[in-house]
C-alpha cells in the first residue's frame, strides 16, 4: 500500500479521502479521520520515496517552488509525504509544460488526508511545485468568494483553512464564479473535494489565486467549485490590542529590527499576534547586532495571542518563524568548544530537544553558520510562556563558543539561511 495502514486507527467523525490505493474504493461519508499520532508536523515532505533523503516540515498555507517555498526538498523533487491528524494537503504540478492537462498554469493535483505516504503517485512523484497545507477552517476574511462573476452576488468571507462543498461549507452559495484575495493570503480552487475525487485522490481541475481581484474563476471552474483551500500567512502581528494600528505579516526566518525587518509594525511597537496552524513564532526582546543576549523570549503556538499585560507589550525587536525542522547544512553545532567533538547538522527551520539528533540536546558548546545564515539558540523548548529560558543569536561565521549560559543548555534552534 502506498499508506501505512497500521497508522489508520479511527478518530473523530469528519469525512476522510481514503488511504491512496487501487482497491480503496470511493470515500466512505461518515467514515472517521485517521490518526497519525508519530506525526508532530502539519506536513513533513521528503526527496526520497518511504519517507526518506532529505526533508522539510511545513504549517498550514501555500507554499510555492517559485519563491522557494519548498525548502529543503525543492521543487520537482518530493517523493514521499507525512501528514498530520487534522490536516489535509493538495499537491500540484504547476508547471503547465510538463502537464498535458494544465488549467491556467497549475496542473495535475492530488488531495492527501492524514496519513504517511509512502509515494505521492499519481504521476506527481518528482513533479510537485505547489503544497497546499490546510486544517479546518478559521475565521476571517483573507478570500471572499463570490456568486457570480465580477465580485458580484453573494459573497462568503473564508478565513485560512479548508472549505469542502461534501461538508457543506459553500452551502450558502449557489456557485463560486469569482474571487478576491487579501494580501498576504493565496486560495487554490478545485471542481471535485474529498466525496467526489476517485479512489485516486484526484481533485479535478484546479487553480492558485494570489491577493487581489479576479472577476472570474476561469472556464474550467465556472460554477463548478467545490473546494476551496486557503493560506495565510504564518504570522500576523499588529502594534495595537485586538489586531489594531499597523499591520504585517512574517513568513518563515528570522525577522529582526536591527536589520528593518519589522519597519511596517514597527520595533518596540507589537501588542498583538496572530500565528497560523502548525507554525511557531519566537518572540524576543532586545534584538542587537549578533552575536548577543536577546531579552526576554516567549515561544508562541497557533493562534491569536494579545501581550498587554505581559513583558512583551511594545517590546519586541526580534520574530524567529518557523514549522519545524529540515535537512541542510545551514548550521553546523558541536558538543565542545573550539568547533570541535562530535557534531550535528542543521538545515532552516525550528528545532526542539527531540530534533538535535547526533549532537544532542543540553550538549551544544560551538557552532558555525553557513553565509547568510542565522540562528537563535536558547535554554528550553517548552511551549508555555516565558519558558524558554536564555536566549542568543548568532550570525553567519565560526562561534568558538555559544556563551556561558548555553554551554551544555541549549534545547531550542530557531536556523535562518
Amino acid at each position: 500500500m502506498w499508506i501505512r495502514t497500521s497508522l489508520l486507527a479511527a478518530a473523530g467523525t469528519a469525512y476522510a479521502l481514503l488511504p491512496l490505493t487501487a482497491a480503496a474504493g470511493a470515500p466512505v461519508p461518515g467514515a472517521p479521520e485517521p490518526v497519525v499520532p508519530d506525526a508532530v508536523y502539519p506536513l513533513v515532505a521528503y526527496a526520497e520515496p518511504d519517507l526518506g533523503g532529505a526533508s522539510q516540515a511545513f504549517g498550514a498555507g501555500v507554499f510555492d517552488a517559485d519563491s522557494g517555498g519548498l525548502g529543503a526538498v525543492g521543487g520537482d523533487a518530493v517523493s514521499s509525504l507525512r501528514v498530520a491528524e487534522g490536516f489535509r494537503v493538495l499537491a500540484c504540478d504547476r508547471t503547465a509544460a510538463q502537464s498535458a492537462d494544465a488549467v491556467d498554469g497549475l496542473g495535475s493535483c492530488r488531495y492527501f488526508d492524514a496519513g504517511w505516504y509512502d509515494r505521492v503517485g499519481g504521476g506527481l512523484d518528482d513533479r510537485i511545485s505547489l503544497l497546499t497545507v490546510v486544517a479546518a477552517k478559521e475565521t476571517g476574511q483573507g478570500v471572499t468568494v463570490y456568486g457570480e462573476p465580477a465580485l458580484s452576488g453573494g459573497k462568503l468571507h473564508l478565513g485560512s483553512g479548508r472549505y469542502e462543498a461534501a461538508a457543506g461549507d459553500l452551502d450558502r452559495l449557489d456557485a463560486v464564479r469569482s474571487l478576491s484575495v487579501a494580501d498576504g493570503h493565496q486560495a487554490v480552487l478545485c471542481d471535485s473535494d474529498r466525496s467526489t475525487a476517485t479512489a485516486s485522490g484526484n481533485p479535478g481541475l484546479c487553480q492558485v489565486f494570489g491577493p487581489g481581484e479576479h472577476p472570474t474563476v476561469g472556464d474550467g471552474l465556472d460554477g463548478a467549485v467545490s473546494l476551496v483551500a486557503v493560506g495565510g500567512p504564518a504570522v500576523t502581528a499588529t502594534s495595537e490590542p485586538g489586531f489594531g494600528g499597523a499591520v504585517q505579516s512574517f513568513g518563515p526566518g528570522v525577522h529582526q529590527a536591527a536589520a528593518a525587518q519589522l519597519a511596517a509594525v514597527g520595533n518596540d511597537a507589537i501588542s498583538s499576534l496572530r500565528v497560523a496552524a502548525g507554525q511557531r513564532v519566537l518572540a524576543c526582546a532586545d534584538d542587537q547586532v549578533a552575536p548577543a543576549v536577546l531579552g526576554e523570549c516567549t515561544l508562541f503556538g497557533s493562534g491569536v495571542h494579545e501581550l498587554a499585560g505581559t513583558g512583551l507589550d511594545d517590546g519586541i525587536s526580534l520574530l524567529a518563524v518557523s514549522a519545524g525542522p529540515s535537512t541542510g547544512q545551514v548550521l553546523t553545532a558541536y558538543a565542545d568548544g573550539g568547533l570541535t567533538g562530535s557534531s550535528g547538522a542543521f538545515g532552516a527551520g525550528m528545532f526542539a530537544a527531540t530534533d538535535l539528533g547526533t549532537v544532542g540536546n543540553d550538549a551544544i558548546s560551538s557552532l558555525t553558520l553557513a553565509d547568510g545564515g542565522r540562528a537563535v539558540l536558547c535554554e528550553h523548548d517548552a511551549t508555555a510562556p516565558g519558558e524558554v529560558g536564555d536566549c542568543r543569536l548568532f550570525t553567519a561565521g565560526d562561534h568558538a563558543t555559544v556563551g556561558k549560559a548555553l554551554n551544555d543548555q541549549t534545547s531550542l534552534i530557531f536556523v535562518a539561511s
